[in-house]
């Protein structure tokens, strides 16, 4: 698997959760209580916003990087 792949997986994942964060907004669709509806609503908007700080990391990533040539060896390209 290349950083290409993990960046559309990632993709793939927001939009999916996305549409399901519509689908709890949405008050005529599903048949649960309030506070089960509010109580997804804010687990899925944390975790979109999560996944797309990821992304943001996924797609700065250098695949070309090493331990050698990284300009942030010392936070991720760690030798010990």
């Amino acid at each position: 698997m290349n950083l290409q792949t993990v960046a559309e997986n990632l993709r793939n994942t927001i939009a999916g959760k996305e549409m399901l964060l519509d689908t709890y907004k949405n008050p005529g669709v599903n048949p649960y209580p309030k506070f089960v509806k509010e109580a997804m609503i804010d687990f899925l908007e944390i975790n979109i916003a999560e996944l797309k700080r990821i992304l943001t990391d996924v797609e700065q990533c250098r695949p070309e990087w090493n331990v050698y040539n990284c300009p942030y060896t010392e936070t991720c390209h760690r030798i010990d």
